[in-house]
């Protein structure tokens, strides 16, 4: 039986796009079903975020040349498609949004191929009240459970219980309340502290000094610690299994790749109620921040598919009394990470990514 070809276009970075697109690559090529090409966005890919294996296998499908029958699969925000120089006659897009009301001028690119990949059940929902005309498949984020697993060692030994805040800096993500929350909280006798991996250190930093001037705290208050190291691929798991908690009051999420790995770690995950993080975090698996509401951002991190959209909104108090009901109930914690572990074995993997992959291009062409 002949292979399906694929041209897959995406970025080849540390962005959250570029572990997904990784991750769905690396499932398709294991499964020996499918002749990859890949066509990156822009440039080759990054060190040292892409191991050396994955590094081999990516260059040479960079090194492929384009065939003009090939199955092109656009894993970018819609707009980007402009970028790609030579198209298909087959095609199939990603439809990725963090909130309600994708924007306007997505629409019609999409509409543009074949089908829609949208990986959580929220992206799903909302895309398909958006006016998409082709048909749109579920196909979850993935991970290798080779890499994510109960037996991965930690980087570190801490002496305090460690929460972690992994994400960009950016307002979305919830920085915000967290910060005012932990420095309102926890003293020093408190023993625990909050360790943050972010991709603006000294934005961070600023900020956090910024607000305990703003408090009144000079010392005294449980310590915050910034990871600045770039881990590669291979530090990835190691480094998430250091932590007793994955700690994200996000405002919104396309899906959220971490909270799935720290899942597949068995380290416990709190994580607000709401949008793509959903396909996988619920009362059983996760400790959930629930919304106070929903707040009419004009602008949300100068990003312009953002502008006047509706976030979720998790009040500073509510942060506070979870991270305080983390602490203090560990066997519930601890089932809901078993449980976490479970789902995401039985619904994530790299078989059951290809498989729905598989069914979507049945259900397309005629292979």
């Amino acid at each position: 039986m002949s292979k399906i070809k694929i041209d897959y276009c995406c970025f080849l970075n540390s962005s959250g796009y570029s572990t997904a697109a990784q991750n769905y690559i690396i499932a398709l090529h294991r499964s020996g079903r499918y002749d990859i090409k890949i066509t990156p966005f822009a440039g080759k890919p990054a060190r040292p975020a892409i191991s050396d294996k994955s590094y081999e296998i990516f260059s040479g499908m960079i090194k492929k040349e384009r065939e003009k029958n090939a199955i092109q699969i656009f894993h970018s925000i819609p707009t980007l498609q402009k970028n790609i120089k030579n198209k298909n006659s087959r095609n199939i897009a990603f439809a990725t949004f963090e909130t309600f009301n994708p924007c306007d001028n997505w629409i019609p690119i999409l509409n543009k191929n074949d089908g829609i990949i949208t990986p959580s059940l929220f992206n799903y929902n909302i895309f398909a009240h958006a006016r998409i005309k082709k048909p749109i498949f579920h196909i979850p984020h993935c991970l290798d459970f080779n890499a994510f697993n109960l037996d991965v060692k930690p980087m570190k030994k801490y002496n305090r219980f460690t929460f972690l805040f992994l994400g960009t800096w950016k307002e979305r993500k919830g920085y915000k309340q967290l910060i005012e929350a932990w420095l309102g909280e926890f003293k020093y006798s408190d023993p625990v502290q909050l360790v943050i991996k972010t991709d603006r250190i000294k934005q961070a930093r600023v900020y956090i000094e910024k607000i305990k001037k703003e408090m009144g705290i000079s010392k005294g208050f449980a310590p915050i610690l910034i990871e600045n190291k770039v881990f590669s691929e291979a530090e990835m798991p190691h480094f998430l299994k250091s932590f007793n908690c994955l700690l994200l009051p996000t405002m919104g999420e396309g899906f959220n790749i971490p909270g799935l790995q720290c899942m597949a770690l068995g380290v416990p995950v709190v994580i607000t109620d709401f949008s793509g993080c959903q396909d996988y975090a619920n009362k059983h698996t996760a400790t959930m921040l629930e919304p106070n509401g929903f707040i009419l951002k004009k602008d949300m991190d100068g990003i312009p598919q953002f502008r006047n959209r509706k976030w979720a909104f998790v009040s500073v108090a509510q942060i506070k009394k979870t991270m305080r009901e983390i602490i203090n109930n560990s066997e519930k914690v601890k089932e809901k990470s078993e449980n976490a572990y479970d789902l995401v074995r039985d619904k994530f993997s790299y078989e059951k990514t290809e498989e729905l992959f598989r069914d979507m291009i049945g259900t397309l062409y005629d292979i």
